[in-house]
């Protein structure tokens, strides 16, 4: 019986161990990765089209580092490395009057994350004091493995049919889309949106608050 084909999580690691590409020296040389039982730890495999796109963090950092891999009849193809920011993208409705549940029914959606005017709050070193504002957030994605560009559509997928009702709160609250963006400072790539998004955001009739961070070593030195 043959043996079982390796996953691509697995072809990624081999990688690691053995770089056969440049660039996984270049990028993976630089950093020390987060660890599991021994082995690098994986935080998502990502498929654009045909290729697998396996993400690794480095200590201390807040991007990924990333192998490219595609199947071939005879096992993996390593197409080479990259950095991949951590991409945060997340409507964030706030007021000063209504309460998290009163944006929920409005919207008809429920938030990932939410507190109301006048919960309790207590921050390390200080004493407990109660909020001031309401802030009512939805970020599906969170600071998972995923393309910024990706991540916007899929959260104005999810406000698409709501965008009447969410238009309607502007008039008491501020309403934005807001983007974390942690890049390595060696590859920033941007925050591209396609046309149609533009269209989607603008029926929300929300900001747009993007945060740009980069940070990171030098590159490793190649042959």
């Amino acid at each position: 019986m043959p043996a079982p084909r390796p996953t691509a999580e697995q072809a990624a690691l081999a990688e690691l161990r053995s770089p056969t590409c440049a660039t996984t020296t270049q990028f993976f040389a630089a950093h020390v990765l987060e660890h599991t039982d021994g082995e690098p730890h994986v935080h998502g495999v990502v498929l654009d089209g045909d290729v697998h796109q396996v993400h690794f963090r480095p200590q201390g950092e807040d991007y990924f580092l990333v192998v490219m891999v595609r199947a071939t009849p005879d096992g993996w193809d390593i197409l080479g490395a990259r950095a991949s920011a951590r991409a945060r993208v997340a409507l964030s409705i706030v007021s000063e009057t209504l309460l998290a549940e009163d944006i929920t029914r409005a919207t008809g959606l429920d938030p990932t994350d939410a507190w109301s005017v006048g919960d309790k709050w207590t921050r390390p070193g200080r004493k407990p004091s109660r909020r001031t504002f309401t802030r009512w957030t939805l970020c599906p994605e969170g600071d998972h493995p995923g393309e910024f560009e990706d991540k916007l559509t899929r959260l104005l997928d999810l406000t698409q049919e709501a965008a009447p009702r969410i238009r309607a709160l502007g008039a008491t609250c501020d309403v934005n889309v807001t983007v974390g963006y942690r890049g390595y400072a060696k590859q920033m790539w941007g925050v591209p949106i396609e046309g149609d998004d533009l269209s989607r955001l603008a029926a929300l009739d929300a900001g747009l608050d993007i945060d740009l961070y980069a940070g990171g070593p030098a590159l490793a030195e190649v042959p």
